[in-house]
């Protein structure tokens, strides 16, 4: 951005200001989350990268125990507790119960190292937790039984796509993703 406004001949005052610009433009966004946490409507200052180490425990899809301490999967959603969904051949199954049973299965007898990135103003943990190197977020949306949580991270596009492609896990059927399950219970109780 500089040597062009210089080359259209910008004088030095004006170059500063829109470098001014340019920063607050970008730096605004995090300087105003940051302000947020400091209110206590945001994630809690002070807790980025604490690690927690153990065995854990799929409480959900997209929840774990460890060593008793809970930690929501950064990144992904997972279906909730009482949804529904449908295979390839139609019958209806107990999604909640077959992504926490997968994720029950990656976690069992291993040693799971989470890093916490988050904890909400309800104290809840969230981060990305690893067995052996490998992300618990990415391999349930890989395998298909979590979604990509677009709007936190885009981390597991590619993982979700593969999944989709491959019609793996909730993809093989029918699935709401389970945000829009939530918001037409939500409508549905509300009538």
């Amino acid at each position: 951005m500089t040597s062009r406004a210089c080359s259209r001949g910008l004088p030095v005052r004006e170059m500063a200001l829109v470098m001014v610009a340019a920063f607050a433009l970008v730096a605004g966004p995090a300087v105003a989350q940051t302000n947020q946490a400091a209110k206590g409507r945001g994630p809690i200052a002070n807790t980025p990268d604490q690690t927690i180490k153990g065995s854990a425990m799929a409480v959900e899809g997209d929840l774990l125990t460890v060593n008793g301490t809970a930690v929501r999967l950064m990144g992904i959603d997972a279906p909730d507790p009482g949804q529904k969904c449908k295979n390839r051949y139609g019958h209806e199954l107990d999604c909640f119960k077959v992504a926490t049973a997968v994720l029950a299965n990656m976690v069992k007898g291993e040693e799971v190292t989470c890093t916490i990135t988050e904890q909400d103003r309800t104290g809840e943990k969230k981060g990305e937790c690893r067995v052996r190197g490998v992300d618990l977020g990415a391999a349930m949306v890989a395998r298909g039984w979590a979604f990509q949580y677009a709007s936190l991270s885009p981390a597991y596009q590619k993982g979700e796509a593969y999944a989709q492609s491959k019609r793996m896990g909730l993809w093989a059927g029918q699935v709401e993703k389970p945000w829009q399950w939530r918001s037409r219970r939500l409508r549905e109780t509300a009538k």
